[in-house]
């Protein structure tokens, strides 16, 4: 049975070769969860093994398993799984990298690889014969029955077929499985370097803003100002101040959502990330996307795939109809070949074969949903995109250059003499905010480039 698993699981591995480009790190995953027969030990080498295992069972015996309480256990962390280096900063590909192999959910979602082996080791299966033996009591001689099922030589074949196709769907779904983990990790990647900007951002300009409450105070005590003005100035400074204590606590949050991401949510291992600039790509047409998302998503080919097992299992159904058995009989020292066959006159199997059909019938309708589902991510992940890049050229074009020029001028100009420094502090008010706004609009485009890629069927863009 196992070349059958070998045969259905390298299908998998060489189908849809550029798909296969996209997702090289998910297929290496899946592929290590496919057991290798170990090689057969010669007798020296089982001895061998035989006389290191009584060897450190007599070294666990004289040693102590109590460990020091005087002595910490300080994890190392440095290093992680995947040989990840923490000490650097994680990179958003180290993230992707570590959440492939570290993931809890992930890790449950392969063992469906082992149901799907053992459905194809249980196809494959043939029935025991039947032996029967009558005791001579009385006038009776003694017999013998041989009966063997011959039903199965050509239901077997049918049964193996559709397995192999379900092991192919579940690997081609667990393919998928990995895709959106990538876009979960890679999205939560997004999310921590957001906050984090945003937390530096108004960190470097909380001095400016409560300077502002200062000068106003100022200028009510000498009468140039109202009360109201000065208590705006006020709940403004204050407001900017919880902006800033809900960006640092949105931080801690997503960098927890990140860690039970990569699986170190029970470790609590230190980690800073490194994010490195974005690179927007260039618009693509919308069919064109739509018809690489055919040919390359994981789980387009595992609806097809679907649809081809359920067609499989509705032949299987169809052959159940018929059942003999071949017989052999002895009696005294002859032999009498027989046979006996159930007569489908009552039951035809015409629920199994129902059942099988409706399933054909929904897999078929799945695989609709499917493309206009993709059809629709694309294009709102097009949407998205273009609009943050049409407002991030905006702001770097236009907003943030212009505050920069006023501020330059206005700093002369109090320099001179000629404004007071509430004007220049003003001023820069506006720009650090509209440089919070060019964070959240990067934020945004990678966002939308995230989904998009997903959409797609592919890792990242730079693939």
């Amino acid at each position: 049975m196992r070349k059958y698993v070998i045969a259905g699981f390298l299908c998998v591995l060489i189908s849809f070769g550029s798909a296969a480009q996209s997702s090289a790190q998910i297929k290496e995953r899946i592929n290590a969860e496919t057991p290798v027969k170990p090689p057969k030990k010669t007798k020296a080498e089982k001895k061998a093994q035989e006389a290191a295992q009584k060897a450190e069972k007599k070294n666990k015996k004289q040693s102590s398993p109590i460990v020091p309480a005087t002595v910490p256990i300080v994890p190392d962390t440095t290093t992680n799984f995947a040989g990840v280096n923490f000490a650097d900063g994680l990179t958003e590909n180290e993230a992707v990298q570590l959440a492939l192999w570290n993931n809890a959910q992930f890790n449950a979602d392969l063992s469906q690889l082992g149901f799907a082996r053992a459905d194809l080791k249980e196809a494959g299966l043939l029935r025991n014969p039947i032996f029967s033996l009558l005791f001579p009591l009385g006038p009776r001689q003694i017999e013998a029955a041989f009966s063997l099922p011959i039903e199965i030589l050509w239901q077997r074949p049918k049964r193996v077929a559709a397995a192999k196709l379900n092991i192919e769907r579940v690997a081609e779904s667990l393919e998928q499985n990995g895709l959106n983990l990538v876009r979960d990790v890679r999205l939560g990647y997004a999310e921590l370097a957001l906050a984090e900007e945003r937390t530096r951002l108004t960190t470097k300009a909380v001095d400016t803003r409560r300077q502002i409450p200062t000068i106003m105070e100022a200028r009510f005590r000498v009468g140039d100002i109202s009360e109201v003005e000065m208590q705006t100035a006020r709940a403004d400074w204050q407001a900017f101040e919880e902006d800033r204590t809900r960006f640092e606590r949105e931080a801690g949050a997503a960098k927890e959502r990140l860690r039970l991401l990569i699986g170190l949510s029970a470790e609590q291992t230190a980690f800073d990330i490194a994010p490195a600039d974005f690179k927007p790509v260039q618009f693509s047409d919308t069919d064109a996307l739509i018809a690489q998302a055919h040919a390359t998503r994981p789980d387009v080919r595992a609806a097809e795939l679907a649809i081809e097992a359920a067609g499989a299992r509705a032949k299987v159904e169809k052959s159940r109809i018929y059942t003999f058995l071949a017989r052999l009989e002895v009696k005294n020292t002859t032999v009498y070949p027989a046979f006996t066959a159930e007569l489908p006159i009552l039951n035809r199997n015409q629920g199994g074969i129902a059942r099988a059909y409706a399933e054909l019938d929904a897999a078929m309708r799945q695989y609709a949903v499917l493309q206009e589902q993709i059809a629709a991510e694309i294009r709102e992940a097009q949407i998205r995109l273009g609009k943050s890049q049409e407002l991030i050229a905006q702001l770097r074009r236009d907003v943030i250059p212009t505050l920069e020029r006023e501020q330059q001028i206005q700093q002369i100009s109090f320099e001179r003499g000629n404004i007071p420094f509430l004007f220049v502090l003003q001023n820069r008010q506006r720009l650090d905010s509209a440089r919070i706004r060019e964070a959240e609009a990067v934020a945004e485009m990678r966002r939308a480039q995230i989904l998009l890629d997903r959409s797609v069927g592919r890792i990242s863009s730079e693939q």
